[in-house]
Order: C-alpha cells, then sequence, then structure tokens
C-alpha cells in the first residue's frame, strides 16, 4: 500500500545554446545533457551592411531559439574590443529576451596550452557525433577553418557545464569569478 520514494541523483537537464561569436557568424551548439548533443553548426551572414549584427541576430538566432528553446544562452566574453562582435552580443541577447543569456569568462584556461585545433580534437573525441565535422589542421599561412567556431562553442558548453556542476556540488573551486553577470544592454 505505502509508496517507497527513492532519492535520485538528479542531473541538470536545462537545455543550452552555447555561442562562440565572430564579427559576421557564430558557431553554435545545443546540449541538453552532459553528454547528450542535440544541434550543432555555424550560422553566417554574407551582407556586409550596417545593420548585419541585427540581421544575424534577428533571422540566424530567433529561428535556434523558437527550435530549442533553450533553458541559457552561453558565450565566452573575453577581452572583444571589436566594435562588431560587442554589436552582435548586444543584439543577440535583446534576441535571447526572455532566455537567461551568460556571458563566462575563462574558458580557455580549463584548455591551457591547447590551441584551438586540439580543444577541437578533444571535442570530437568526447562527442563521436561531431568529430566527423572536424576540418583538418591549417596549415601556416591558412585562415582557421570556419567550423572550428562549432567546435569552440561544444567547449564553451562543456565548460559551462562543470562550472554549474562544481557550484552546485559545493566543491572548493568555486567558479563565481568564472561566471558573470548577465551581458550589460
Amino acid at each position: 500500500m505505502g509508496h517507497k520514494i527513492r532519492k535520485t541523483h538528479h542531473t541538470q537537464s536545462t537545455r543550452i545554446l552555447a555561442l562562440d561569436v565572430h564579427p559576421r557568424s557564430f558557431g553554435y551548439v545545443v546540449v541538453e545533457s552532459p553528454a547528450k548533443l542535440l544541434d550543432w553548426g555555424v550560422r553566417r551572414s554574407y551582407q556586409k551592411t550596417k545593420s548585419h549584427p541585427e540581421v544575424l541576430a534577428r533571422e540566424r538566432l530567433r529561428p535556434l531559439l523558437k527550435i530549442w528553446k533553450p533553458g541559457a544562452v552561453v558565450t565566452r566574453v573575453g577581452n572583444r574590443r571589436n566594435k562588431d562582435v560587442q554589436s552582435l552580443l548586444r543584439h543577440l541577447k535583446k534576441e535571447a529576451g526572455a532566455t537567461a543569456f551568460l556571458p563566462i569568462t575563462g574558458t580557455r584556461d580549463y584548455y591551457l596550452g591547447r590551441g584551438k585545433y586540439q580543444r577541437a580534437v578533444e571535442m570530437a573525441a568526447r562527442f563521436p557525433e561531431i568529430g566527423w565535422k572536424l576540418p583538418p589542421k591549417r596549415k601556416l599561412g591558412d585562415s582557421e577553418h570556419y567550423l572550428i567556431s562549432m567546435f569552440e562553442a561544444l567547449a564553451i558548453a562543456v565548460q559551462y557545464r562543470a562550472n554549474a556542476i562544481r557550484l552546485n556540488t559545493g566543491s572548493p573551486s568555486s567558479t563565481k569569478k568564472k561566471i558573470r553577470k548577465p551581458f550589460p544592454s
């Protein structure tokens, strides 16, 4: 007659949209649990107009928000002095609206001493479903392949999850200084 109540350990299953923002594009991944990758890609704006950040946010980010309905939008904000990136971040925050927009810093500390390509290789090994998209290592003088941005977004999502788990478990390595307040308008 009595039902036993079992205590189970619940992992945070909030859907996260992680972005790696560049002046005319952003790499993105949608992650639901620490190991469940739902969607990934790179969105670009080919227009070279004054309103390209607004177009990129409205026409490229809005469908992602509508389809996946993330609980949080996470991006890395470092020393971004480029006006186009700052403008794009403002438009992305505006487009995210009620969704929590969490700019974080310090994600590269986790990968200290490794370049973008090494981080991309690590993410490809960790998530085989995206591994086939890993571009070849660039040669001296070549520009960076646009898909590297997608792997950087995945690294941002993984680091955000690791920080959230550390904060929830009360680990001594507090990451409060790594997670910043929502991006100012």
